[in-house]
């Protein structure tokens, strides 16, 4: 049985300009268990942060993020998330959705497919956590994984 170690993958004709090559690794994290909020503070999802070991300063990182929310009360409510990256215990938020679901009326949404992809670049070689975390604009009740899942994946990918 052979092995091919590497931490750069780049197509033999090299890239064109604003594209990554291939993917060095991969790094995952599911969570089902509910949380609910009606705090307009954002708070952990318990289960959702990943973290990886950029092996150059110079690669991106890929962040594919997916997860179930409703708003479980009336009024109004919308439901906002953010991903934010520790390096060094310096936190700073990659992206934030500030409605992903908006309930007008009295009516409680549930939506199993939300999230994003970003490529983030944090510029080290330094462990970098990703976390999920969400909140209630309003004051009403907002849940996440209440009839589903989180699924964050990070991969480092070659510049």
């Amino acid at each position: 049985m052979s092995e091919l170690r590497t931490n750069r993958i780049v197509p033999r004709d090299g890239l064109a300009s604003g594209a990554y090559g291939g993917i060095v690794q991969v790094r995952y994290a599911s969570d089902t268990n509910s949380q609910a909020s009606e705090s307009s503070t954002m708070a952990d999802v318990s289960g959702a942060s990943v973290t990886i070991t950029p092996t150059r300063a110079d690669n991106a990182i890929l962040i594919m993020l997916t997860f179930s929310g409703n708003n479980a009360g009336s009024g109004g409510g919308r439901l906002m998330y953010q991903v934010v990256r520790t390096v060094g215990g310096s936190s700073s938020t990659i992206f934030s959705v500030g409605e992903a679901l908006v309930d007008y009326g009295t009516s409680n949404i549930h939506v199993q497919g939300l999230g994003n992809n970003f490529i983030d670049t944090p510029s080290t070689t330094s462990a970098v956590t990703y976390k999920l975390q969400f909140a209630s604009h309003n004051g009403t009740r907002v849940q996440v994984n209440n009839n589903g899942r989180t699924d964050l994946i990070v991969m480092e990918i070659a510049s």
